[in-house]
């Protein structure tokens, strides 16, 4: 497994490695030659300024002249001057390359990629653990707010409820108080009635009384005589 990673990993820098086509033009490099001289201007009658740029040097294009066949450049160390075009090409040349595909493997090849998968693996069943967890406890929330829902749906029937049993114990309130003044009345008219008839009567005895000496019957007289 090992040995299949590190020559996958490989196989990706030597790919990554290869030459592509130049996008911005402005970095160039010495192609396989061992030495190439950098002139103050364009020709190989002006001086020299560098007798030896070796192969490999990565220099920033700053002018191209492609029908006189040269070039001014700038060296890392900040020399500029004239080289021929023909020493200069996009890409790194073979043996850069090759070198750091080299350092790249080596690099590859020190790191532990086993442990790095079984990291990432137990990393991944950390995740996969925390999410299960987040889902159920969403669900569980899900359940409380439907609960919830319910309760505050029987509180508003409950409420409505109870208003209604209110309304309906003002208008027993005020049915009772109308039958309890009803009654007050009709209590108060039959004592009135009663007292009427004890006042007539009193009078009534009275009237006898005044009356009944002068309607008591005569004796006869052969009862006297007797």
């Amino acid at each position: 497994m090992m040995k299949q990673l590190t020559g996958l990993m490989a196989a990706a820098l030597i790919a990554i490695a290869s030459p592509a086509s130049s996008q911005g033009g402005d970095t160039r490099y010495i192609t396989d030659q061992l030495h190439v001289p950098l002139r103050a201007g364009k020709g190989n009658e002006f001086r020299i300024l560098h007798r030896g740029l070796p192969s490999g040097t990565q220099l920033t294009l700053l002018e191209d002249a492609p029908e006189e066949g040269w070039a001014r450049v700038r060296t890392p160390d900040g020399q500029e001057g004239w080289m021929r075009r023909q020493y200069l090409v996009s890409e790194p040349v073979a043996k850069i390359k090759l070198r750091k595909a080299e350092a790249d493997l080596a690099r590859f090849e020190a790191m532990d990629l086993g442990g790095e998968v079984r990291r990432l693996e137990a990393e991944n069943q950390k995740l996969n653990t925390a999410l299960a967890s987040e889902r159920e406890k969403a669900q569980q929330l899900a359940k409380e707010l439907k609960d919830l829902k319910t309760l505050s749906a029987d509180a508003v029937a409950l409420n409505e409820r109870h208003q209604n049993l209110l309304k309906q114990h003002e208008l027993l309130k005020q049915k009772q108080a109308m039958a309890e003044a009803e009654i007050q009345r009709l209590s108060s008219s039959e004592a009135h009635k009663w007292y009427m008839y004890g006042a007539m009567s009193v009078g009534l005895g009275a009237i006898l009384a005044m009356i009944a000496p002068f309607i008591r019957p005569r004796r006869r007289r052969s009862e006297w005589a007797n």
